[in-house]
């Protein structure tokens, strides 16, 4: 096999084991007191937004960009808004509905596509919004009684829904509009803008603001901000132009599955019935989704 290859296909392991860490640790965080959501995400952000910097001036990205790199303050406010949803959602909900709820990404970027471009959403993609739909109905249920499942959802169920939709939207914007760009810089912008916004956020609306200058938790932030948000997504980068796109499609969901486990290792939440079957529906539904599109651009490469 190819060396790059290998390394790439190794980077895409560590990348989803780091991801699957993100939320647990976020949990803690948030459990504790230690940050405020929006403080947190703002903080991650200011912290990578600095990595991607020195990032881009190594490879001399700066010397790439113009005017056209404005369409990343859009992109950034979505990403801004989807990351401040998804933490204030966990802040109130388990690890594993966070993370498995996040998969309504699945639904929301072929309807943004059609929005953006009139690019009409496959009969696959359908299939795995009603499907994605059905997970979470029974991932945030309690037990098996159908009444008593629409009272489970909480506050928190549903921001973590919609913190998914927008990474959705964000991805949908990113494939319509960032082709030409240089993924660095136009990381690097994004980071910056979801910053400036996550930190107007937290001060004009987050109530008690919340930052610990513990020396443990200022390394547990400058960890997820660093590896798990900058460097991830400059490897991520650089790795997907080696591997075949069914490799990383079916790697996707791995993220959520590594973030369950670690919860219900560690004591962090409990496993149900409901929890397993809601997670497998979803899983499938990524699978789905993604598969035949990917299966087509490779038979035609």
């Amino acid at each position: 096999m190819d060396k790059k290859k290998v390394l790439s296909f190794i980077a895409l392991i560590v990348i989803v084991i780091l991801w699957g860490v993100v939320p647990v640790i976020g949990k803690y965080l948030l459990d504790n007191d230690f940050y405020s959501p929006s403080l947190l995400i703002a903080t991650r952000g200011l912290l990578a937004t600095i990595t991607m910097v020195i990032v881009v001036a190594l490879t001399k990205g700066f010397k790439l960009i113009n005017k056209s790199y404005l369409i990343c303050i859009p992109a950034g406010l979505i990403l801004a808004a989807a990351y401040i949803f998804q933490f204030i959602g966990l802040d109130t909900t388990t690890t594993s509905k966070n993370v498995f709820l996040e998969s309504f990404s699945v639904i929301a970027t072929p309807i943004s596509l059609f929005f953006l471009v009139k690019e009409k959403p496959r009969i696959n993609a359908l299939i795995a919004s009603i499907l994605c739909l059905g997970g979470a109905f029974i991932l945030c249920g309690d037990g098996w009684n159908f009444t008593e499942m629409f009272k489970a959802p909480t506050l928190g169920d549903i921001f973590s829904a919609i913190g998914g939709a927008l990474f959705g939207v964000n991805i949908a914007f990113t494939q319509v509009f960032a082709k030409d760009k240089n993924p660095f810089v136009y990381v690097m912008f994004q980071l910056a803008i979801l910053t400036v916004f996550a930190f107007g956020y937290s001060f004009i609306f987050e109530r008690p603001l919340l930052f610990s200058w513990d020396v443990g938790n200022i390394f547990i932030v400058l960890f997820l901000s660093i590896f798990c948000t900058a460097l991830c997504w400059v490897v991520r980068a650089v790795a997907v132009k080696n591997i075949n796109a069914i490799t990383i499609v079916v790697m996707n969901p791995m993220s959520a599955i590594v973030a369950t486990i670690i919860a219900l290792s560690i004591g962090q939440e409990t496993f149900n019935l409901n929890l397993l079957l809601g997670a497998l529906i979803i899983v499938a539904a990524i699978v789905i989704s993604s598969l035949p599109k990917k299966l087509s651009r490779e038979e035609n490469s």
